[in-house]
């Protein structure tokens, strides 16, 4: 009987755990389930209210445009064009759309090259991705934008994440992430006036959902049917009045970017030559450096290099993307920038030995020689006070460019690039990646946390196929 009433005891324990349990479960998952609730009825309200911003931000600014006379026709035709894109960008079944006009340098042909792109309208299927895409402004000129523009043809990318025209900065800045892409020209009268793009196909009937598939020709077609317009009541009739107004670029806030160009930034230093100071009379060191500056320029100058300023021992080159037509090798100025790396690394050595008389051998031959590239927008402007000012340019790609220097291996010679240069130079030959190698070799371990260096990837250059551009091609 004692043995019964013990297993009683431990049976009831058993079920009334069991019980303790499942109530516990319950009362969790009731728990959890109305906070996760709770969660989501805010996260909507918070869409809602970020929404509601950024339409009070929207029609606050309309209302400070509508109060200078020459803005308020711009305000209506940019408001109606985004209306009209989403429209289209909703018959197209996408998730999101953008619509440009090309931006030309004050002094250039309207047949030139544009050097960046301005948003005039975007759609996007989240209203806060819209705000931040039209607080971007710019879209740089050799991203499929700009290659539409080049080719005046419609262009599909449906990987866009792995296309080398893309810049995922973007994607940060806006929140969204697109895959798929459709761009065409707009063309009014037969004359391109810009560039509308397309987002992220999707699955009939289901938005959220993006089509596998992506693009396809019958997408090509029915945009083309929808851009064919024979009136001015159209978007590309609304679009070709908006570019047209001599205040749109003001209208659009553009008027300190008016001074922004892409560029690619060179700079060139040699390691360890303070060691001549110690070894030499000062005067002959700097008979030493200018000559080492003059050749910068002599292997510069044949591709149009600008050589900016120099700084010791070093200097900040240039190559700008109007120096030729963009659309050939040389127009490229990565490629340009790499056929100087390749020449002055190449003669280096013979240099010292011919020009640097009275150097000795050991020492000649433990300065090395350090090039850095990188490629972004770009400000020319003058620095100094109203007594005495010199031309500079300025720029993030700048900042990089002489952070890369700094942390530069000092035992060799070497060419470093970014990962912007390496997409640049892809464009023009797929084969070059094949000569970057993935760099973190710097002298400081902390280097790539730098601001001027962090959210890069760089890489080390092996010259030869750069050698072989730099022999055949140089500038008229």
């Amino acid at each position: 009987m004692v043995e019964w009433i013990e297993y009683a005891k431990i049976a009831g324990a058993f079920v009334g755990a069991l019980g303790v349990a499942t109530l516990a479960k319950l009362y969790h998952d009731k728990v959890v389930a109305g906070k996760d609730t709770e969660l989501k009825i805010k996260d909507a309200e918070l869409a809602r209210v970020r929404a509601d911003l950024d339409k009070a931000e929207a029609r606050a600014q309309s209302a400070e445009q509508d109060a200078v006379p020459a803005h308020r026709d711009l305000t209506r035709l940019r408001s109606q064009l985004g209306e009209l894109l989403e429209r289209l960008a909703q018959a197209m079944q996408v998730q999101a759309a953008s619509l440009y006009i090309p931006l030309f340098n004050a002094g250039d042909e309207r047949g030139s090259a544009p050097r960046s792109f301005a948003f005039v309208a975007a759609w996007n299927i989240d209203p806060a991705a819209t705000a931040a895409i039209l607080k971007m402004k710019l879209v740089e000129s050799w991203t499929v934008v700009g290659e539409c523009w080049d080719k005046g043809t419609p262009i599909t990318v449906n990987n866009l994440q792995g296309n080398v025209r893309h810049v995922p900065s973007y994607d940060k800045q806006s929140g969204f992430v697109p895959v798929s892409t459709l761009v065409s020209p707009v063309r009014w009268q037969g004359r391109p006036v810009g560039v509308a793009q397309f987002f992220n196909k999707t699955v009939p009937g289901r938005s959220y959902e993006v089509d596998e598939q992506g693009f396809g020709g019958e997408d090509r077609r029915l945009l083309a049917e929808a851009l064919q317009e024979v009136n001015d009541t159209g978007l590309a009739g609304k679009l070709h009045y908006f570019q047209s107004s001599p205040d749109a670029l003001r209208f659009l806030g553009l008027q300190g970017e008016l001074d922004l160009e892409n560029a690619v930034i060179m700079y060139v230093d040699l390691t360890r030559s303070s060691t001549l100071y110690r070894e030499m009379p000062l005067i002959e060191v700097a008979r030493l450096i200018n000559r080492f500056s003059r050749n910068i320029y002599k292997r510069a100058n044949p591709f149009g290099g600008v050589l900016e300023k120099f700084n010791g021992d070093g200097a900040l080159i240039r190559f700008h993307y109007d120096e030729a037509d963009t659309r050939t090798p040389l127009g490229n100025p990565a490629l340009r920038a790499m056929c100087v790396a390749a020449e002055l690394v190449d003669e280096f050595r013979s240099f010292k030995s011919s020009h640097w008389h009275g150097v000795a051998q050991d020492l000649a031959d433990s300065i090395k020689l350090r090039v850095t590239i990188a490629l972004g927008p770009v400000i020319s402007t003058t620095m100094g006070p109203q007594q005495f000012q010199l031309p500079t340019v300025m720029g993030q790609c700048v900042n990089r460019s002489a952070k890369m220097s700094a942390y530069a291996p000092r035992d060799r010679d070497v060419v470093l690039v970014d990962d912007n240069v390496g997409r640049a130079l892809e464009q023009i030959d797929p084969g070059y990646p094949a000569a970057l190698t993935d760099f973190d070799q710097w002298v400081d371990p902390s280097a790539s946390q730098a601001a001027s260096l962090a959210g890069h990837r760089y890489f080390e250059v092996e010259l030869e196929p750069f050698r072989r551009a730099a022999a055949t091609r140089r500038m008229p």
